[in-house]
């Protein structure tokens, strides 16, 4: 499998950048087909290659018969059944084994028969295609982007490379009028990318592999690290998700930068959030936006929800009419949410039930919250107040997040069960949290590399950081390149016994 953090990629993306621009710019989207063809045999068994060359026939045939009857019967019959197809085999690759397993536990309980555990090879980012796609039918049946006949064109949509690691989900109007357009070589914009690649690497290489390192330990045998060391690994657990997810993303959308494509951002300082729902906001941005548009959306708009907000507002009021509809909707999102990360009870009730709860519980005691700040006198515009809700944030993802990296959810239960289970603070200033895998100078410079994320994550709170750059004298701007590029090839952790490969998010 080619990691894009490999040397393998690096050629690739090089080599393909530089043909790209050589070509006439009337061919330089076949040549983001045959880049993005072999990326995905090299990186995926190629016979998964049959699920995506599926969904891009389903998809063309779909935006045929709705660009000639869009208005008709056949446009709304032709996009349920092209969405029902692509969720389809998706459900079949990801959640047939958890459906089997869970009709196995109630045939156990019944005393009836035990169904044969299903077995599929996943194509390399299917969860991510699979929603862009059906974003796709959906926007073309609304008339919000035109469908789109040409086969070729829609395999590009779908199987552009770099989206097939670890996304972002696209929409189709935001990248048709650049994917298939010809592009002039910008040394500004390959800059600019190419500073993108090398801070997505950094975070990737310096940060997140040491963080899991020291959450690999613990979370291996937490019966071993009780109390604080189960604590500190939920709170470098998190540390290594954005890094590695927000990583693979500045690769990405540099890599992408670099053909002169812009997509969307999946991040923006999440850690900086005052709230659970800001948190998600600003976390794996285009999924929210997606399951808003796509799935909330629409299920609010539905006869059956506005029916029930017509009757509850009879018999309960204008708020009861207003908030049930609207929590009950969060609610069937949030299921989705959690099924999306993958199909276990722990994704379910960790990744969804708890964030809707928190966001949910958090409105709901909205006004008792101002009374308490009103009564003890808290200035709410202070620093203070202000990293108060930030960290309450991180402890409130940090738990739910148990459930995404523990096995399974009894073993997070337990993990938080043992996280109170001893009090043992000396952990941190006697030298025990150098015997989880780290050494002492690695633990410095993770937590060097932490600072460093801090303060640019700061600054981009304000400002653009790369505009920023681009605005310093030439001198300084490569000190800060030639110090970054030192930095990755001083204490990025790669070579042999560790795989640089897996990025959290691409098993999606």
């Amino acid at each position: 499998m080619m990691s894009i953090t490999s040397l393998q990629f690096v050629v690739l993306f090089l080599v393909s950048v530089g043909i790209y621009y050589l070509i006439p710019g009337r061919l330089q989207w076949y040549a983001l087909i045959a880049f993005s063809a072999y990326f995905f045999c090299v990186s995926s068994k190629p016979v998964t290659g049959l699920y995506l060359a599926a969904s891009i026939l389903i998809t063309t045939a779909v935006s045929t018969v709705m660009k000639k009857n869009r208005e008709g019967r056949g446009a709304k019959a032709a996009l349920i059944a092209g969405i029902l197809a692509n969720l389809g085999i998706l459900a079949l690759l990801k959640y047939s084994g958890f459906f089997v397993s869970n009709l196995n536990a109630a045939g156990r309980l019944l005393g009836g028969p035990q169904i044969p555990m299903p077995s599929f090879a996943s194509p390399l980012g299917v969860s991510f295609y699979t929603f862009s796609i059906v974003g796709y039918l959906l926007d073309c049946y609304w008339g919000i982007t035109e469908p789109e006949t040409n086969l070729l064109k829609n395999a590009l949509f779908a199987g552009y490379y770099p989206l097939l690691t670890s996304g972002p989900i696209v929409r189709h109007k935001d990248l048709k009028d650049q994917l298939y357009a010809a592009h002039r070589f910008d040394w500004e914009r390959v800059t600019f990318g190419l500073q993108r690649i090398f801070w997505g690497i950094f975070k990737k290489l310096v940060i997140s592999a040491r963080a899991g390192v020291i959450v690999d330990t613990v979370y291996s045998d937490t019966e071993a690290y009780p109390g604080l060391y189960i604590w500190v690994a939920a709170l470098l657990f998190m540390v290594q998700l954005y890094t590695d997810f927000s990583g693979c993303m500045d690769i990405i959308i540099g890599a992408s930068e670099c053909y002169g494509i812009i997509l969307p951002e999946n991040f923006r300082t999440p850690f900086f959030s005052r709230s659970v729902q800001e948190y998600w906001q600003r976390w794996h941005i285009t999924l929210g936006l997606w399951m808003k548009d796509y799935l909330m959306y629409p299920i609010l708009r539905s006869r059956a929800f506005r029916n029930m907000g017509k009757s509850l507002k009879k018999s309960l009021g204008k708020k009861a009419a207003r908030q049930i509809p609207t929590y009950l909707g969060m609610l069937i999102l949030w299921i989705v949410i959690g099924l999306w990360h993958g199909g276990a009870w722990k994704y379910i009730l960790g990744e969804g039930m708890w964030f809707f709860a928190c966001i949910v519980l958090g409105q709901l005691m909205e006004p008792v919250f101002k009374k308490w700040i009103a009564a003890l006198h808290i200035n709410t515009e202070t620093f203070s107040w202000h990293l108060f809700q930030s960290a309450r944030v991180y402890l409130l993802v940090c738990i739910g997040n148990l459930f995404f990296r523990l096995n399974s959810f009894r073993e997070a239960l337990k993990a938080m069960r043992l996280s109170v289970s001893r009090f043992n603070p000396w952990i941190l200033f006697d030298g025990s949290l150098d015997q989880l895998g780290l050494s002492d100078k690695n633990v410095r410079v993770l937590f060097a590399g932490i600072l460093v994320l801090l303060v640019v994550s700061a600054l981009q709170e304000k400002e653009s950081v790369r505009k920023m750059i681009a605005r310093q004298n030439l001198v300084f701007r490569w000190i800060l390149y030639v110090g970054l590029i030192w930095l990755i090839v001083v204490f990025g952790m790669y070579g042999p016994g560790y795989d640089a490969a897996s990025f959290i998010y691409q098993q999606f």
